[in-house]
């Protein structure tokens, strides 16, 4: 890659750098706006240690306005003050195949990452971006979060030809020159550039409508976790809105009073589906947002995935680095005939620790349907027959284990509530207790496993199911594990590690588990085959 150029320390025109010159630059200016970003949702993420100072002064502000308006003066002047001095430490230097990135503030963060040591080059474009015709490079070496390198507030077109050159890259030596060299007939060498330009052809293997997003946003709607975080403040809503309502002349408690139980029925079923669907609302736009313009591209050796709406997002996985296929399917995924697929990689891990990039980091193909799902699966992990597989059922232990431990003991405390209390009636108890047993049994129906010569396969769920597509050589350690009450039952539970997490089985024979416990030792000694 010949004078790829970019802003300098010294401010020097674009053309006149070249990125082996061995020297550091600055990147432009508009990086400040990335470091404010950055230190805005890291205030949002911690926002919560905050909120007992804010119930403190809450009586204060209310009298004193101006003490609301001298935090948030003081909190945008702080951010504004650190985004700018981020951007005067921040440095790159790219030469003799290797980034390097000097960054921070007081914890002082030096990153010198060798291109052969990039396992995947992410380009992403945040709307501030977008009107300059920038972007930002995230590059992942498969190791710990400290070892990852960005730049920022890079020209689109310097970031496209980077990452080519990464890409592309091949440590020299002489060895590799040679093994890499083949001959015409005439005894002539020839060069591999037609076998390159073909690895680096790209075929469109699937792409996303509107409709499809709409529907993702349907099916994978979390309302319940938004009602479990809302939940605390169930009392300050209700009054906030029921002030507001008297302002309007409604009162809620004459209605509660006067108005027949058939009524206040359908006003509570109307108002829980209005809230219903609000909540289906905002996941349909979050859904257009993340994956808008979806299309995952294939070449020879990756899938590369490009979505996003306000922020454009470029993520390449090669085949080798993905550990572990899951299909998962929501109630409504089931009946709509849908699948959402993830493809897990080896930083799976290091994604989960950063939750803001969490889903740009994965491979994510939303509400696919089953033949598209098994096609894309297939170039990875080849006649993985996931969607064909005859699971075996765990212990039905299970199942008494779990009403043992669970359903008994909550029915006998609501038993004695209601016996000592009479405003809850036993019919309320009886219900309860047969709700949790159908929920263990049901939780157990879902469960199943089963293995192959090259894949080990499971499935778990409740209303919707996951099942897992494992290859044997990916494995790093396999344990079992038994309790006191399983061992007298002959029953083992095995946890699989992955570079992408741990998986578990629960409750099965414990022969059946020594033979996929020595099988799995087996395959991964004698085939030996690395994990990317």
């Amino acid at each position: 890659m010949d004078n790829i150029t970019q802003s300098s320390a010294k401010q020097q025109p674009m053309s006149d750098i070249d990125v082996d010159d061995n020297s550091w630059h600055r990147v432009s200016p508009l990086a400040i706006l990335y470091f404010i970003e950055k230190l805005f949702l890291g205030l949002l993420n911690n926002i919560f240690y905050m909120l007992p100072m804010f119930f403190v002064l809450w009586d204060e502000i209310k009298a004193n306005p101006w003490i609301a308006a001298g935090i948030i003066g003081l909190i945008i002047t702080l951010i504004t003050v650190f985004a700018i001095w981020s951007f005067f430490v921040f440095r790159y230097r790219l030469s003799d195949g290797t980034v390097e990135v000097k960054s921070g503030i007081f914890a002082k963060k030096h990153v010198n990452l060798p291109f052969n040591r990039i396992q995947n080059v992410k380009i992403e474009q945040p709307f501030y971006y977008r009107l300059f015709n920038y972007s930002s490079m995230a590059f992942d070496s498969g190791g710990s979060l400290n070892q990852e390198a960005r730049l920022i507030a890079l020209p689109l077109a310097f970031a496209k030809e980077l990452q080519q050159e990464i890409n592309a890259f091949k440590p020299a030596s002489s060895m590799s020159d040679v093994e890499s060299t083949s001959f015409d007939e005439d005894g002539n060498p020839t060069n591999n550039q037609s076998a390159n330009s073909n690895a680096s052809v790209e075929t469109v293997e699937n792409t996303r409508s509107i409709g499809d997003l709409v529907l993702h946003g349907i099916t994978s709607n979390r309302i319940y976790i938004i009602l479990a975080a809302a939940a605390p403040f169930v009392n300050d809503i209700f009054e906030f809105f029921g002030d507001k309502l008297e302002g309007f002349g409604v009162d809620i408690q004459s209605h509660i009073d006067n108005d027949p139980m058939w009524q206040i029925s359908i006003y509570a079923i109307s108002l829980f589906l209005l809230v219903i669907g609000i909540m289906t609302i905002l996941s349909i736009i979050g859904a257009i947002i993340m994956f808008y313009g979806y299309t995952l591209s294939r070449t020879e050796d990756k899938y590369i995935r490009r979505s996003g709406l306000i922020t454009k997002h470029e993520v390449s996985v090669p085949f080798s680095r993905i550990q572990i296929a899951i299909m998962k399917q929501d109630f409504l995924d089931i009946l709509f005939g849908r699948i959402n697929l993830r493809l897990d990689q080896l930083n799976a891990q290091i994604a989960n620790a950063n939750v803001s990039q969490s889903g740009t980091n994965k491979l994510i193909v939303p509400s696919v349907f089953a033949y598209e799902c098994r096609d894309i699966i297939a170039h990875v992990f080849p006649e993985h027959g996931l969607h064909e597989v005859a699971f075996k059922a765990i212990s039905t232990r299970f199942i008494i284990r779990y009403i043992s431990f669970f359903v008994v003991p909550i029915t006998g405390i609501l038993s004695y509530i209601a016996y000592h209390n009479e405003g809850l009636s036993a019919w309320v108890v009886l219900v309860i207790s047969g709700l949790l047993t159908a929920i263990v049994y049901g939780r157990w129906c879902r469960w199943g496993y089963q293995y192959n010569d090259a894949y080990i396969y499971i499935r778990k769920g409740l209303l919707g199911r996951e099942r897992y597509c494992l290859p044997i050589t990916k494995i790093q350690r396999i344990t079992y594990s038994q309790s006191l009450f399983m061992r007298k039952n002959k029953l083992v539970s095995l946890k699989i590690y992955l570079a992408s997490g741990s998986y578990t089985i629960p409750m099965i024979d414990e022969d059946h588990a020594k033979r996929v416990y020595s099988y799995v030792l087996y395959k991964v000694e004698s085939e030996a085959k690395a994990w990317m």
